[in-house]
């Protein structure tokens, strides 16, 4: 951290929202780069110019991403790039691998998820899994994300993240993801500590869910919107399932740094049991996912229709 900030640690710690504000005048007024250090959620330490990221980084065009798992048959497209601090990356490798689809077969290629309670990679106490874009996405961007999920079995929990921006200097929830809660597949806007599930609905275990949603990314509440279509395992067309919606998508969460996108297999160790009763706790998940794609238009990502 700059010097300029020596003792005011305290004063940051008393509320979330003035660090937010604080941080937001800093980065717009701030000439010089000071580094910004954070711990992503890979558990590596990382510096970013907080100042440059304001002035030139949010102006790129959206970065493509095609995880290709069909043509390539592996994770290569989430290869780690030594020396890029914005890398892609996986997360527990060991937990993923490329496999043919469970329902189409040969068709297409599909990743498969099968995280223990005790993979949690040595960065929390939660077990996850997770393949994650490049830092490559930053306010003022409108994004485009498409991807399929199936879930092996259903379950209870308090918590499950499968999609979700995020990035530097990673405190807390990001302000966007689609996962599980309960037993409902749940859209969730997280802003200071408060959750609002925008969507929620029961979720099928053996089914593919094909998602694309729009986010543009904003630390202002009336630019910042979310967007989210589904098409379901048997259905030829996609339905909105949430309507585009005003929402501050940068916060203290992720504000220094550009953000990548994960997919991922992340849930609570102490609260995720095999039924609603809450009776017997998971030992395991399995999921699968497939056809992660970003762009700048729902065509260009939408996941494909197989037969």
């Amino acid at each position: 951290m700059s010097k300029d900030f020596t003792g005011k640690n305290a004063f940051f710690k008393q509320s979330k929202s003035m660090l937010l504000l604080i941080v937001s005048l800093w980065l717009s007024c701030k000439k010089e780069a000071v580094p910004v250090a954070g711990k992503d959620s890979s558990g590596i330490t990382t510096t970013v110019s907080a100042s440059s990221y304001a002035v030139t980084v949010q102006n790129k065009p959206v970065a493509i991403f095609d995880a290709a798992l069909t043509a390539k048959g592996d994770l290569s497209a989430y290869q780690k790039t030594p020396g890029d601090p914005f890398t892609a990356m996986v997360i527990n490798p060991a937990c993923i691998s490329v496999v043919n689809d469970p329902v189409y077969s040969s068709k297409r290629k599909v990743m498969l998820m099968n995280v223990n309670v005790q993979d949690n990679a040595g960065i929390t106490k939660n077990p996850r899994a997770q393949v994650q874009t490049p830092m490559s996405y930053t306010d003022g961007q409108t994004i485009y994300v498409g991807f399929s999920v199936r879930f092996t079995q259903t379950f209870w929990t308090y918590f499950l993240t499968f999609s979700e921006f995020y990035g530097a200097p990673y405190i807390g929830t990001s302000p966007f993801r689609l996962g599980i809660q309960g037993s409902n597949i749940v859209a969730v806007a997280t802003d200071l500590g408060k959750e609002k599930n925008l969507y929620q609905n029961q979720m099928q275990a053996n089914v593919w869910y094909d998602f694309v949603y729009r986010e543009v990314l904003s630390t202002d509440p009336s630019k910042g919107q979310v967007q989210v279509w589904l098409r379901k395992q048997g259905q030829t067309g996609f339905s909105e399932i949430l309507p585009s919606t005003g929402l501050a998508t940068i916060t203290a969460a992720n504000l220094t740094g550009p953000n990548y996108h994960k997919l991922a297999c992340y849930y609570d160790k102490d609260n995720t049991y095999t039924d609603a009763s809450k009776k017997t706790h998971v030992s395991n998940l399995k999921m699968y996912l497939a056809n992660h794609k970003i762009g700048s238009s729902f065509d260009t990502v939408a996941p494909a229709l197989i037969k």
